[in-house]
């Protein structure tokens, strides 16, 4: 139940009728946003794009490999407020269906930039680095706390974690599987990842038995489902 990495190596313009071969791809830009509002299009100095997602994991994260000879990394003067914004897609497959991973600006999620790494002078012309990046909920755990107590169904506490404009504040899709269990739970100033993580261990779904939750997010959106209804349905 885990799809590490997607890896793209951006080597051609595919057809947008119909796949040329096993793993073919749309990928026209992957545009890098600065915190001023400078944008540049990397894709031309991309060397791999890896897109991470896992059902033990809490957010999708990724890596875009860079082989700089124009100095865009001293251009956009990256702080790690930046933000990734591409659309990724099959040959054939429209926009809005769940097969496109749409991080572009006007109607996806783009991803924030949170480190580089690896920087290399390759020699005088010619540096290579690596761009860290992960959803908007991801950047938003690290910067907020949950100190509240929740009374109800588990399911709930944790939507409102998840849409909570002081917590997660999350706009993308919750896929949830309604608990059977319900009661009090107080969270002790937890990170939301932790939080709902802590809620995930104590539900019970409402439809078959076992314990335990798994939170999630994958391309598609959030989700918050029992191993039961993961393994029973698609």
């Amino acid at each position: 139940m885990t799809r590490s990495t997607i890896d793209v190596i951006p080597t051609k313009t595919a057809s947008e009728e119909k796949p040329e071969f096993a793993g073919d791809y749309i990928l026209k830009h992957v545009f890098v946003h600065n915190h001023v509002g400078e944008v540049v299009d990397v894709k031309s100095i991309m060397i791999e794009l890896n897109i991470y997602e896992s059902i033990y994991k809490n957010a999708v994260t990724g890596t875009i490999i860079i082989a700089d000879t124009t100095n865009q990394i001293a251009k956009l003067n990256i702080q790690g407020l930046e933000r990734v914004s591409f659309q990724l897609s099959t040959p054939g497959v429209k926009y809005g269906n769940e097969g496109v991973i749409d991080a572009s600006e006007t109607t996806g999620h783009p991803f924030h930039v949170y480190k580089i790494t690896d920087r290399i002078q390759l020699n005088q012309n010619l540096t290579s680095y690596t761009l860290h990046f992960a959803s908007r909920e991801f950047m938003r755990n690290l910067r907020t706390k949950v100190s509240q107590a929740y009374d109800g169904k588990f399911d709930r506490a944790v939507i409102d974690i998840m849409k909570d404009k002081n917590y997660l504040d999350s706009r993308k899709k919750l896929h949830y599987e309604p608990t059977g269990n319900k009661g009090k739970v107080v969270i002790p100033n937890l990170n939301p990842f932790d939080a709902i993580n802590m809620i995930a261990k104590k539900s019970v779904p409402e439809k078959s038995s076992g314990v335990g939750y798994y939170f999630y997010e994958t391309t598609g959106g959030y989700y918050f489902r029992s191993w039961q209804s993961m393994i029973t349905s698609q």
